[in-house]
């Protein structure tokens, strides 16, 4: 079983791995530069100072004309830079003239300064590990040479230095590592604590607490992203809600009507109130022709909006697809005593299910013709815009309140005015039209213009617009 962790145990963890690491990485690669910068400059002044005793040796040996050990002696006295080094002194022969180690400059200083100042051991001698060698020229002529070993560090004052640059580094990487730990501790804290908000407001959702409060912003983009989402969540589900609580109640108020009239009538009939003449019977039959269609229209809705629903597309000209079903309904509109007007552009082409969007153009005329009045105007546009093919069918009827737009395209929504007034008569005309139209790839969208009457919360007319995507030809 994964054992689980919270959050910020987990970015505590994270930053505390962080500053372990880089208190390692970090002191060490620095300690290796600093000691590779120490040991160059302990090279070049040890060369520097070599090349001035082979200059000096050069001296004496001109003044001289020979090698005399007492002089040598004299300028290879025990010196803090000729500490810790073996220098032997060769003739131009290869003879030895003169040879200082570690124990014989100890001897050295005892006999000059006393007991107990220096002290070199065999270890001292086993340890030098680099060697040079310097000729010794005068002119063209090569007289002698010095042969150098050295170790490094050669010198008590090199070792504290590296002593305390290694006691410091790790005392720095401490105070880093301790500092990091802290700050991962309060960072990981506001980090981790708008997230515990939001699952605890996601938790209330859960249980139907849909109207929270907005939190203040933390200053982190993704935090209050995630912040505002969770809001946004819980307002969307609140309107869910409402909507199915209201889908319950049309659904109910749909089937309850016609059953009622049947009911009544029937058990009228049954009781020798009423005969059972064929007028009574005609009037079920409506009831139950009414509740058949609204169950066809449901389940037409499912089948739009599922994954069930087959289309069979076919390249179509829009314009001469337009033509024939306007034409078929230009006498409703002249009978109601409103004008049908169309413009067209042409070879405009796209790949439609021909029955299934005759529904849509069917739906939109069909309720523009019902909530245009007498004298008024319906007008239907096809163009091209933004490489897509868009139908426009706009009317100049009584419009659509600001508040009902967002939704009427919601299954069994209904506006106040007449309980139909964009939707149809059952509330899922609109909804068919739309998941037709998303089934096509395309988007369909209506709005409400104002062109009148300020201090009325509906517009002027409404505009339902159609878009779907150009057929691709090869």
């Amino acid at each position: 079983m994964i054992k689980r962790r919270s959050l910020r145990l987990h970015l505590l963890l994270l930053y505390v791995l962080l500053a372990v690491l880089s208190g390692i990485v970090v002191p060490a690669l620095s300690v290796r530069l600093s000691l590779a910068a120490f040991q160059k400059y302990q090279f070049e002044r040890r060369q520097a100072d070599l090349e001035a005793l082979g200059d000096s040796l050069t001296a004496l040996y001109e003044e001289d004309g020979g090698w005399t050990r007492r002089r040598v002696m004299d300028i290879l006295h025990p010196a803090p830079q000729w500490m810790g080094m073996r220098l032997i002194l060769r003739d131009a022969e290869g003879n030895t003239v003169f040879t200082l180690g570690p124990l014989q400059m100890g001897e050295m200083a005892k006999r000059r300064h006393g007991h107990g100042m220096m002290h070199f051991s065999q270890s001292d001698v086993r340890e030098l590990t680099n060697h040079l060698v310097i000729e010794l020229t005068s002119g063209e002529k090569t007289f002698g040479k010095l042969e150098v070993d050295y170790k490094t560090p050669s010198t008590r004052f090199e070792k504290d230095f590296l002593s305390y640059l290694m006691t410091y580094t790790l005392a720095g990487a401490a105070v880093m590592i301790a500092v990091a730990c802290g700050l991962g501790f309060f960072v990981a804290g506001g980090l981790s604590r708008p997230v515990v908000k939001a699952v605890e407001r996601t938790r209330r959702i859960s249980h139907g607490e849909y109207e929270l409060d907005p939190v203040e912003p933390t200053g982190i983009r993704e935090m209050d992203a995630l912040s505002r989402g969770v809001e946004e969540l819980g307002r969307s589900l609140s309107g869910q809600e409402k909507l199915r609580q209201r889908l319950m109640v049309d659904i109910a108020h749909e089937l309850r009507t016609p059953l009622t009239v049947v009911r009544t009538q029937i058990e009228a009939i049954a009781d020798g109130v009423w005969e059972a003449s064929p007028e009574r019977l005609r009037s079920c039959v409506t009831e139950m022709e009414r509740l058949s269609s609204l169950i066809e229209d449901v389940e037409s809705l499912t089948r739009l909006e599922g994954d069930a629903l087959a289309l069979h597309l076919e390249d179509t000209d829009m314009a001469v697809f337009l033509e024939p079903v306007l034409d078929a309904l230009a006498p409703l509109f002249e009978r109601a005593d409103i004008e049908l007007r169309r413009e067209f552009a042409g070879g405009l082409t796209v790949e439609i299910d021909s029955d299934r969007f005759r529904h849509v153009i069917d739906n939109l005329l069909s309720n523009a013709l019902r909530y245009t009045p007498a004298g008024g105007c319906v007008e239907v546009r096809l163009l091209k815009r933004e490489g897509e093919m868009v139908i426009e069918v706009e009317d100049t009827g009584i419009g659509i309140s600001e508040a009902d737009l967002p939704h009427v395209f919601e299954r069994f929504y209904r506006a106040d005015e007449s309980r139909a007034r964009v939707t149809g008569g059952r509330g899922v005309g609109l909804a068919i039209v739309k998941a037709t139209v998303e089934a096509h790839g395309g988007t369909i969208s209506v709005s409400s213009p104002r062109k009148g009457f300020p201090d009325d919360r509906r517009g002027r007319g409404s505009c339902f617009a159609v878009t779907l995507p150009l057929a691709a030809f090869p």
